[in-house]
């Protein structure tokens, strides 16, 4: 298998779905305000905790990674959007701000929204090799907003996407598995936004010991199923599968 990196200097209407190989990396993506908005909102309040994890099938029941942290939206038992347990309206305001201009940047709703949350590296804490959505899912989507106000290059934590049907966890073995099964990385960089079909195995490298105690955060934001729409009924819509 292999990978197209697209960089595009601006959102774009998606008219050609499933995405395939391909992922879109879009650099200053919201105006400075906005991105020190989301930054603000996002670092604030308490809700974070050691919750973002990939769970593993051993014995003894411990995740592949576990990493900080915060969820805004998840889906009920009946597939629908809700806020996470503890959150309110005021407090996830820039998420569902986020959701809705992406949705209207690339003109979709979602059919079955899956996850927005945020999530924060520190030096040793490699995500190890997942997907976002099963393998039969091929109108999922996946974005990754990167939040932080300034990070050095030297301070690693890019994002790698690896062969399909091929994972990895923990630290052991990590460098021959990046050396076979990596198929192409992106840099982490402040306000950049990638979208990607979910399918493809990805994992996201801790910042290097330079980074001293810097995180590296994201927001995430993936759905199973999408469904593209003109940006006429974007600008109309009034269904919580835009808005969540």
């Amino acid at each position: 298998m292999s990978l197209e990196i697209v960089k595009v200097d601006k959102p774009f209407t998606i008219k050609d779905f499933p995405l395939g190989n391909k992922v879109y990396v879009i650099d200053d993506y919201l105006e400075t305000s906005i991105h020190r908005w989301i930054h603000r909102k996002t670092s604030e309040g308490p809700r974070w905790a050691k919750q973002n994890q990939v769970n593993a099938q051993h014995p003894t029941g411990l995740p592949h990674h576990q990493l900080w942290g915060a969820s805004f939206f998840k889906t009920d038992d009946y597939g629908n959007p809700e806020m996470e347990y503890g959150e309110t309206t005021e407090s996830v305001e820039h998420a569902r701000w986020l959701n809705r201009r992406i949705c209207t940047d690339f003109g979709f709703k979602w059919k079955r929204f899956q996850y927005m949350g945020t999530n924060s590296q520190t030096h040793g804490q490699h995500g190890t090799t997942h997907c976002d959505c099963d393998e039969q899912d091929e109108w999922n989507l996946s974005f990754l907003y990167y939040y932080n106000k300034f990070w050095n290059p030297a301070w690693g934590g890019d994002l790698r996407f690896y062969d399909k049907g091929v994972y990895q966890a923990g630290l052991d073995g990590r460098e021959e598995h990046i050396e076979k099964h990596s198929i192409g990385s992106i840099e982490f960089k402040p306000n950049r936004l990638l979208m990607f079909d979910g399918r493809i195995p990805h994992g996201a490298d801790a910042p290097t010991e330079r980074a001293r105690y810097a995180d590296r955060c994201s927001i995430v934001l993936r759905g199973d199923e999408i469904e593209l729409v003109d940006k006429e009924e974007l600008y109309n819509a009034n269904d919580r599968f835009h808005y969540i």
